[in-house]
């Protein structure tokens, strides 16, 4: 219900907003809420630096993340235990613990009012979770068709992209699904870090736009919010066929 009034108030004219008793359907649809979003806003800036944020964070993470939880699954080194124990207690602490120490951090490094401020910062907490969840993936694969390429004269590097990735594929997109997800919807740190408004992203632009002249163009507000849920949606109706397979991929192990 809550979808569904956003995308009827998106196109209601401002009076038809307020009218009383509300109409669930409008009665005077139009379409210039769209129009004037797109437009006559910095919405364009919004919706491309959250792409941009959005795009990278999940492919990093995804590397890294799918090197990392490589290394856990397959190799002993000292120190293993407590590195894959660190993993998860890092997930227990909130994020807002490191809003202000990551903010000193990026002004000294110059990167305020980048996108490469909010990747790395995204990226940090994205990490640890996929990591130990494409540990989980990867210990459901036997070790013997590792070996059986090895053999064959297949790289470490080409057993992992060739045979592995494949093979735990539903895991890394239900992954890639967190990091997504993680990225476009935060607020606190994309608030804290971005100082003009053509850095901003949407959660960011949308919110600061409630009362920017003065009143509150909720039809503008709502028709920018339907076009922001537009490529979540894209991206989940793609992964969709992998997701349940991925949820239980990891679960038990063979």
């Amino acid at each position: 219900m809550p979808f569904f009034w956003m995308i009827s108030t998106s196109f209601k004219p401002i009076q038809e907003v307020f009218s009383r008793p509300p109409s669930i359907i409008p009665q005077n649809p139009i379409i210039s809420n769209y129009i004037n979003m797109i437009f006559e806003t910095s919405f364009p800036y919004f919706m491309r630096n959250s792409i941009i944020i959005t795009t990278f964070t999940t492919i990093i993470a995804m590397v890294v993340a799918l090197s990392t939880g490589y290394g856990i699954s397959r190799f002993k080194f000292r120190g293993k235990t407590f590195f894959s124990a660190g993993l998860i207690a890092v997930q227990m602490f909130p994020p807002m613990m490191l809003l202000i120490p990551m903010f000193i951090i990026m002004r000294r490094l110059g990167l305020l009012n980048s996108h490469l401020s909010l990747i790395i910062a995204y990226g940090s907490f994205a990490i640890p979770f996929c990591s130990w969840m494409l540990k989980g993936y990867i210990d459901t694969v036997p070790i013997s068709i590792e070996e059986a390429a090895l053999i064959d004269g297949c790289s470490r590097l080409q057993v992992i992209y060739r045979i592995l990735i494949p093979v735990i594929g539903p895991g890394l997109v239900t992954v890639s699904m967190f990091a997504f997800v993680l990225a476009w919807r935060e607020y606190l740190f994309a608030l804290t870090f971005s100082r003009t408004e053509t850095m901003r992203t949407l959660t960011v632009g949308l919110a600061l736009m409630q009362g920017q002249h003065g009143t509150v163009e909720w039809g503008q507000i709502m028709a920018g919010s339907v076009i922001t849920t537009i490529p979540p949606l894209l991206f989940f109706l793609y992964i969709e066929k992998y997701i349940v397979k991925g949820f239980t991929m990891g679960a038990v192990k063979e």
